[in-house]
């Protein structure tokens, strides 16, 4: 798959031309685009409030296989389009390109380009025509039969079954599952699928360790409306076993209890039930123990007998919270990461501070309400270090809390309260995975000085050089709509007019400002 330059791709047709009067000289293609777009017109212009329930379901279900179909056939357009070099000469990769194109997510945007090559007709290297490794499911889309939804499950499959599976059976599995699929929903093939799958590997021979680690994953998705984040674990046996000491261990009724802002009705440990022990180091039976021996069994009995609130599933996250807690504090994964400290850090604006309200940082991206970041602030582990960035109503750095006074750690939590991770458009890599960039390259001539450093992630900063795909960036001047900001501009071949652009991802006020600021210089 080629891989170069972003820019915005290629130009769009606008509305008008679309429907512009169709002569012998047009191409086919643009011939076909507007009798499209005539036809979603016509649609469009329906008025439906009077029509009846047959009419209706027809047009809901043609309208849902004209959408499969030509999702289908788009997925071969987009091939033919990686294969012709379209975004050869953009500057970032397809997936880059292809997410500023479409405004889509970058994740988006991988998954689009990985099923346009499996659902897409091959050439080899000498010309010869090779199906698409998907050849069932992409009949089944293309003829409007099946959703994405359907597509998911079946490469999904795909994607699981064991490398020793050979390749005829992968082609027949493939194929009976496309066929299901045009008749039942994502959820009842799924069910097929798992099916199928323990019928190719009946007696387990196909999966070994490595298919088992090749499986493993750890993701965290949120917030949802009420700050919540959902993390999802996929391990082996052994990763199952290491969790499940931690919560038979740290998860017990009482254990960890003072970790959170849970509270007790009762502690029956504390007023001594005559249960735990007898006070003169001897066991109700006589026979006397060594005192440490004594005083660990008394404290695991009297955190037995804690009332605790929380219930299982809390507990359980209490307990994999603290071992981690402790991990970091231990300085187990050493002390600094890409110039940070290994510490908790939080950022936020005086205004939100001093109103109690919105929403404060940390470094790795994550958004948590002010009264959590207060809490985390005051009430952290004595041996986990916690570094509080306030920054002013402009989000320039105001203060730094508990700073070493290090210039380089002082310069790279600066640009965490103001930056928070890449400034490349679009880029989504938080503070975390990214390292320091002169917005002046040292070698002519810049200087290590806050307000000409920013953060550029692994990836980007590779793009920034002088060749004719390399990406350059500047610092928004006075007057400049996002003056302070970095503007980074596309390499010529993309955009001649090489015009900065800045990353809102970590931003998104930006894009609810007033939207005619006045001239907007270019920053070049």
């Amino acid at each position: 798959m080629s891989s170069g330059g972003g820019g915005n791709g290629p130009a769009h047709t606008t509305a008008a031309s679309l429907h512009a009067p169709v002569d012998a000289l047009v191409s086919p293609v643009t011939a076909a685009r507007a009798a499209l777009a005539e036809a979603i017109n016509d649609l469009a212009a329906l008025d439906t409030r009077g029509t009846g329930i047959e009419d209706l379901l027809a047009l809901v279900i043609d309208s849902e296989h004209a959408t499969r179909t030509l999702t289908g056939l788009g997925q071969t357009w987009l091939h033919r389009s990686v294969q012709a070099g379209a975004f050869t000469d953009t500057g970032l990769t397809c997936a880059d390109a292809l997410s500023g194109l479409l405004h889509i997510d970058l994740p988006d945007a991988r998954t689009r380009l990985r099923r346009s090559m499996l659902l897409t007709d091959q050439t080899t290297l000498t010309g010869d025509p090779l199906p698409a490794r998907m050849p069932g499911t992409a009949a089944a889309l293309r003829d409007g039969d099946i959703s994405l939804a359907h597509v998911t499950v079946i490469d999904k499959f795909l994607r699981e079954l064991s490398p020793a599976v050979d390749t005829e059976t992968r082609e027949r599995a493939e194929q009976q599952l496309a066929d299901l699929a045009r008749g039942i929903t994502p959820a009842t093939l799924r069910q097929a699928a798992t099916r199928l799958a323990g019928w190719i590997d009946a007696d387990g021979d196909l999966t070994d360790p490595a298919d088992r680690r090749r499986r493993r994953s750890f993701r965290i998705s949120g917030p949802d409306r009420h700050g919540m984040y959902t993390a999802v674990i996929v391990c082996d046996a052994k990763g199952a076993a290491t969790l499940e000491l931690v919560c038979e261990t740290l998860g017990k009724p009482g254990v960890t209890l003072d970790n959170n802002g849970d509270t007790t009705d009762d502690h029956a440990a504390d007023n001594g039930d005559g249960d735990a022990e007898t006070g003169d180091g001897e066991t109700g039976d006589g026979d006397t123990k060594d005192a440490a021996e004594a005083a660990a069994a008394a404290e695991a009995a009297a955190a037995e007998r804690v009332r605790d609130p929380r219930t299982a599933a809390q507990r359980d996250y209490d307990a994999v919270f603290t071992a981690i807690t402790r991990t970091l504090a231990r300085r187990d994964l050493g002390t600094t990461h890409r110039g940070l400290p290994i510490s908790l850090i939080l950022t936020t604006t005086v205004a939100d501070l001093a109103a109690r309200a919105g929403l404060a940082l940390t470094a790795g991206g994550t958004a948590l309400p002010i009264a959590d970041l207060l809490t985390l602030a005051g009430n952290h582990p004595d041996d986990l270090d916690t570094w509080l960035c306030i920054t002013d109503l402009n989000d320039r750095p105001l203060h730094l809390g508990r700073s070493r006074r290090t210039a380089n750690t002082d310069q790279r939590l600066a640009l965490f309260a103001t930056d928070h991770g890449c400034t490349f458009p679009g880029c989504t890599a938080p503070a975390t995975r990214t390292q320091v960039h002169h917005v002046t390259d040292w070698a002519h001539g810049g200087t290590t000085d806050i307000e000409y450093l920013t953060y550029a992630c692994d990836r980007h900063h590779r793009q920034i050089h002088t060749g004719p795909l390399g990406w350059a960036t500047t610092t928004a001047p006075p007057g400049h709509r996002y003056a302070g900001r970095t503007l980074w501009h596309p390499p010529a071949l993309a955009d001649p007019t090489r015009e900065g652009r800045v990353n809102h991802h970590f931003h998104p006020g930006d894009l609810l400002r007033d939207p005619d600021p006045g001239p907007i210089p270019d920053g070049t």
